[in-house]
């Protein structure tokens, strides 16, 4: 439903590709990265270490009259995992390791996890970072940060995982129709996404939801979810047979308040 929430993920997703100990293997909304088996056994088919990136729950309460613009809180899950498949053989002293220099104990992946649970804050926080001062410009701020983690070692191999939630307060979407400035936070996520070819479709779908050249009264009308009587009585729909490019300066009262 919500633009904001689908860029600001995607902007989090490049904010962290080689800027962790799992390299480019940072994945978006991958379904499966981590399961639960029919047996209650945690597993991955992921083949090396890796962050999956989410958007989950989002509540919006001060929402305008009856739009669908407001986006409220909204959680941002970053799931790491590292499982005994990922181990590799150190080509100069033939120990099992889980990352060059670092041997495949029970210790080292929790070790590994909680230094890439670090660097996935330090990247979303780098001034440097261009895809993450763009993820931070779709919020107000961090409301909550939780860290979780959970291990399975029956029924397959050993796996580790934590999880990194973060829940901030999303900006409100633009509304269709309205004109997209050149400072607000989707105009620099298109013009960034642009330098990523794979993401070109998505893009073109994402912009097509804004397309529109609609009048001020409706797209008033469409923000607000006003209904075109309410309009009427609140003299910002044209009147009937008038031209319909009507310029609107304010509105301040809600629906309930119209008479009639």
């Amino acid at each position: 439903m919500s633009l904001n929430r689908i860029a600001a993920r995607i902007a989090a997703v490049q904010a962290l590709k080689g800027k962790t100990l799992v390299g480019d293997n940072v994945l978006d909304s991958q379904i499966g990265a981590l399961d639960i088996a029919a047996d209650g056994t945690l597993r991955t088919d992921e083949d090396r270490p890796f962050i999956s990136v989410y958007t989950d729950a989002a509540k919006s309460q001060d929402n305008p009259l009856r739009g669908f613009v407001a986006n409220g809180s909204t959680e941002f899950l970053f799931e790491m995992g590292v499982t005994a498949a990922h181990v590799e053989t150190d080509s100069e002293t033939g120990e099992s390791v889980i990352y060059p220099g670092i041997p495949a104990t029970d210790a080292s992946f929790e070790f590994l996890l909680d230094i890439v649970a670090r660097q996935i804050g330090d990247a979303l926080t780098d001034p440097a970072n261009e895809w993450a001062e763009i993820f931070r410009r779709f919020h107000y701020g961090n409301e909550v940060v939780e860290r979780a983690r959970t291990s399975n070692e029956g029924g397959g191999a050993k796996l580790a995982a934590q999880q990194l939630k973060l829940t901030v307060t999303l900006f409100p979407d633009p509304v269709r129709g309205s004109t997209l400035g050149d400072n607000t936070p989707l105009a620099f996520f298109f013009a960034k996404a642009e330098t990523v070819p794979e993401l070109t479709e998505w893009v073109a779908l994402m912009q097509a939801q804004l397309a529109g050249a609609e009048y001020d009264w409706q797209t008033l009308l469409r923000r607000y979810g006003i209904t075109r009587s309410e309009g009427d009585s609140l003299r910002i729909t044209p009147a009937e047979g008038a031209e319909a490019d009507v310029t609107v300066t304010e509105i301040d009262v809600a629906p309930s308040e119209v008479a009639g």
